[in-house]
């Protein structure tokens, strides 16, 4: 399981609790483990005692952690935190686990707060019972929501289709899964078509970051796996509508679904560059700089500009920064737009079970 940027918390309000909070912090490092109760006796440890009663101190937290994991009774648990829940697509992964840590609880957020993995791999650390209860993983089937995590996707009005696809497979209806591309998913209880089967499903999911497909079919939840990447060269000072327009038009001919952009790049004397930040506001997506040096170790695989190299101090821009981002995984070389430069690359989305 990959923890890494994530903050997790664990909350105890009893001392077997704490010891057990201080065995997770060992397994799991980047924990922060909290003794939360009034009037305590602090002890030479790596806890951190909390003069509070809980419900202050988890409104405090609530909000600032990925993970949080209770050491106590789920009464208690269920009576704190429901002031506090807003959306499974919001709200933190919630645990819990006795004192003994014989049972580890999925108990919020299972599957796109992570709580349902989270569960199963503190259960393998402690040796525990993991106590899962959400309706598709019990009976061995994928998720439309989990599907779409793994795979950093788009998908229109995603609550309400996670819902139905979601409920269609636990009640054993029939959904088709097309996949359009490379991309590795868990396919349990969907029916895998073939495109020569896909006008047949009267229900169908399709993976694909293009745009527009070939498909007759008008019951299509289309999953956009974001997997590609934008750099980007331009004039100073360039008009911001210019550079949006510029964009959707490359994209458009190249039949790429704009909500398959997962990143945009430049290089660093362009990180004040305002239609680049607008781009990127517009796109929802990070923008990030790379030194003139970075890109020197790659540029010279590219077409070379003395201009550029005069002005900026590299030979070209948009190929080279698009091929840091992507790890030389260029699939579209540089495209001009009246003073705008673009490339684009593929980053490599592993999914599996």
């Amino acid at each position: 399981m990959n923890l890494e940027d994530k903050k997790i918390a664990v909350l105890c309000i009893t001392e077997n609790g704490k010891e057990l909070g201080l065995k997770i912090k060992k397994l799991i490092n980047q924990s922060d483990v909290y003794y939360v109760k009034k009037d305590f006796t602090p002890s030479d440890d790596k806890a951190i005692y909390i003069n509070k009663r809980l419900k202050e101190f988890v409104i405090d937290i609530f909000d600032k952690y990925d993970y949080i994991i209770f050491i106590m009774a789920t009464g208690i648990v269920v009576r704190t935190i429901a002031p506090l829940v807003v959306s499974k697509f919001s709200d933190p992964a919630i645990l819990v686990s006795d004192e003994k840590g014989r049972n580890i609880i999925s108990l919020l957020s299972g599957h796109m707060g992570g709580a349902n993995e989270m569960t199963l791999y503190l259960s393998d650390l402690l040796s525990s019972n993991p106590v899962i209860t959400t309706a598709t993983d019990v009976n061995d089937k994928s998720s439309l929501d989990m599907i779409a995590k793994k795979l950093n996707a788009y998908i229109d009005d995603f609550r309400d289709n996670v819902l139905k696809i979601n409920s269609m497979i636990v009640n054993n209806e029939t959904v088709g899964l097309y996949i359009d591309g490379d991309y590795k998913v868990d396919d349990r209880g969907f029916i895998n078509c073939s495109k020569n089967e896909i006008e047949s499903m009267k229900e169908l999911v399709v993976i694909t970051n293009k745009k527009n497909l070939e498909i007759k079919n008008n019951n299509i939840i289309k999953v956009v796996p974001r997997d590609l990447v934008i750099g980007i060269g331009c004039k100073r000072n360039t008009e911001s509508a210019h550079m949006i327009n510029s964009l959707k038009e490359l994209l458009d001919k190249e039949n790429i679904d704009i909500n398959a952009v997962k990143e945009i790049g430049s290089i660093d004397i362009k990180q004040d560059e305002e239609a680049i930040i607008n781009l990127s506001e517009y796109l929802g997506v990070p923008f990030k700089v790379f030194t003139a040096d970075e890109i020197s170790k790659v540029d010279y695989l590219y077409d070379k500009s003395q201009w550029v190299k005069q002005n900026v101090g590299v030979y070209s821009v948009a190929e080279p920064v698009a091929h840091l981002l992507s790890n030389g995984n260029l699939i579209i070389k540089k495209h001009k737009y009246n003073g705008i430069t673009f490339s684009v690359g593929r980053i490599d989305i592993w999914y599996t079970l």
